[in-house]
């Protein structure tokens, strides 16, 4: 008898362009009546992706997640405008730009305080121990490995993940050790997802099917200032270049490894620069790109076919 597929989500980071996400995985949920979390096996998420992870995980519905960004976008990152503006850009050369307080309190209007142990499907959060300087995945105690991580609070994991060097503070978790944002080396966190998926669960490859999701795209070049330039001349572009050079590896490596099960990717291209991980005023027009973007057909269909089918899983 054919095993049960195994689905896996895999979210990535860019901060409040997590928006565009959440708003895919709600159209999914209110177009075929189902809930994310009763479907996928595991989710993988880095930095806003990770918090809409941990969000679902936990319980909260993926139109909660979409207010959680429309509500809270602008208290977590302040338009930078008039003199407030030159203040916080003075400020950012020597601090982060923006304080987590304003985070951990809209992270807490959705889990609550409640530890890692309480979510009703596996989780695999990307971050980077600053302390150790090693990679490091929180996980609920889905494997007897996994006790470690089972009582951490859940808001906690999720300022982990999501601690952007030169945004935000690096994160400290008594016990555990100082962490920052888990993009600085999984902004796709697909491959992590089908790791855990075949090296410590035993899964087949070929029962593996992985949706992933992006926070938009554009066409990226890098141009000849760059090319020839110092230190002024990459700038911010070096970080981009990271950015993009990991998720492109990522997606070809699950690919390549997933040519008998599925990877599926949703991602929306946009004008180079169009959208910035700390503007918050631009979610209104990510919520409804990644509306129009789930209704396609040819995602809706395999959304429908394959993760979103009624086939709910068991909790682990």
């Amino acid at each position: 008898m054919e095993s049960q597929p195994f689905r896996i989500l895999s979210l990535d980071g860019g901060g409040i362009m997590g928006a565009f996400s959440a708003a895919v995985l709600a159209t999914f949920e209110k177009v075929t009546g189902r809930r994310i979390v009763e479907h996928f096996d595991l989710i993988t998420g880095t930095s806003t992706g990770g918090i809409i992870a941990i969000g679902l995980a936990m319980g909260t519905s993926a139109q909660e997640v979409c207010s959680f960004y429309e509500m809270r976008g602008l208290q977590i990152f302040p338009a930078g405008g008039g003199m407030g503006g030159w203040i916080r850009l003075l400020r950012n050369l020597v601090r982060p730009k923006f304080s987590p307080q304003a985070l951990r309190e809209a992270i807490q209007q959705v889990v609550g305080d409640r530890p890692l142990a309480e979510a009703k499907t596996r989780l695999v959060v990307p971050a980077y121990n600053a302390e150790t300087g090693r990679v490091y995945l929180f996980k609920t105690p889905h494997h007897p490995w996994y006790e470690y991580d089972r009582d951490l609070p859940a808001v906690d994991v999720a300022l982990a993940t999501s601690a952007a060097p030169t945004y935000f503070p690096a994160h400290h978790i008594s016990g555990r050790g100082t962490f920052i944002d888990g993009g600085v080396w999984a902004n796709c966190p697909a491959m992590v997802g089908f790791v855990e998926a075949v090296d410590f669960l035993g899964q087949a490859p070929e029962q593996i099917r992985l949706l992933s999701l992006s926070t938009t795209s554009y066409p990226f070049r890098i141009g000849q200032k760059q090319q020839f330039g110092g230190l002024l001349g990459w700038s911010t572009k070096i970080i981009e270049t990271l950015l993009f050079g990991q998720a492109q590896a990522a997606i070809a490596e699950v690919r390549c490894l997933l040519r008998h099960g599925l990877f599926h990717r949703i991602d929306y291209l946009t004008e180079p620069r169009l959208y910035h991980m700390d503007n918050a005023s631009c979610v209104q027009q990510l919520l409804t790109i990644g509306r129009s973007t789930a209704e396609l057909n040819e995602h809706m269909s395999v959304v429908q076919k394959e993760f979103l089918n009624g086939q709910m899983i068991e909790q682990f």
